[in-house]
């Protein structure tokens, strides 16, 4: 089986753990549940999204996903040694959630980063983030978004973009947002991606599977690839190494909890070939 992308990232994270003195790796809560929410301007609840986070004593690992909830990877693990619980035969997102909380240890004890600040309102905080994400999209440049989020289509409108937005979700597609109409992702994905020069997706690319197929095309100059990740986002410093021409890691609380919102914005350096 070959090595995917997240292999290499959980694979480099325990390396640069396994030099570093005084980690506790113990498994201390897992939370698992469900996020019922709605969108801006839009009368819909949308039921589609779980959550799972893992706390360790020195991190902590988040991601969402869709996949039923199984309550008894909770009962199982907690207490168990990161490392042996990714020996086992575990779901993809459970999988995400650790590769996360191994980097938000490494983080943490290197005390890394000089962390920007999202501030306001829920909504405001959503429209500040979306504007930093594509601000280095040209205007007029063709975009694809995965997953469909007012604030970003919002950003993108102003910008005259020239916008394709794909979802998954039943109950989004066929929404018409900004003059945007939500299309199904299972049935134009290849073609849109084929002809868009930017690509915005969220860090739900690693739990969909999808994540190998666009850092691989963004390495072929395909499209730049542009991430905004709730999801992993503690390893995501690590991902313009791959291919990632943009990155915007934002930090537990999220930009929905009230309060200030941590957040950085990594970038593919452009100088040397060096990533």
């Amino acid at each position: 089986m070959n090595e995917t992308l997240l292999d290499k990232i959980i694979e480099n994270g325990l390396l640069t753990l396994s030099n570093t003195h005084g980690v506790n790796f113990r498994v201390d809560n897992i939370i698992l549940g469900k996020s019922i929410y709605t969108m801006k301007n839009c009368d819909r609840i949308f039921t589609d999204m779980n959550i799972c986070l893992i706390l360790l004593e020195q991190g902590y690992g988040f991601t969402y996903f869709q996949d039923d909830i199984d309550f008894k990877l909770a009962e199982k693990y907690v207490n168990w040694d990161l490392r042996d619980v990714l020996k086992e035969g575990i779901p993809l997102f459970f999988k995400v959630a650790l590769a996360d909380a191994i980097y938000s240890v490494i983080n943490n004890l290197n005390h890394r980063y000089n962390y920007k600040h999202l501030t306001g309102t829920l909504r405001r905080k959503a429209k500040l983030r979306a504007r930093e994400l594509v601000k280095d999209i040209p205007r007029g440049s063709s975009v694809v978004l995965l997953g469909a989020v007012t604030e970003i289509i919002d950003e993108c409108a102003k910008k005259k973009i020239n916008l394709s937005v794909l979802d998954l979700e039943p109950s989004k597609i066929g929404l018409t947002i900004d003059d945007n109409k939500v299309e199904d992702s299972s049935k134009v994905f290849l073609e849109k991606i084929n002809n868009a020069q930017y690509v915005v997706a969220t860090g739900m690319v690693f739990v969909s599977s999808t994540a190998d197929f666009l850092f691989d095309e963004a390495k072929k100059d395909v499209f730049k690839l542009i991430l905004y990740m709730e999801t992993g986002s503690n390893f995501g410093g690590e991902l313009t190494k791959y291919g990632a021409y943009k990155v915007l890691s934002e930090f537990f609380p999220y930009y929905d909890f009230n309060g200030d919102t941590r957040y950085l914005v990594h970038k593919k350096k452009r100088f040397l070939g060096i990533f």
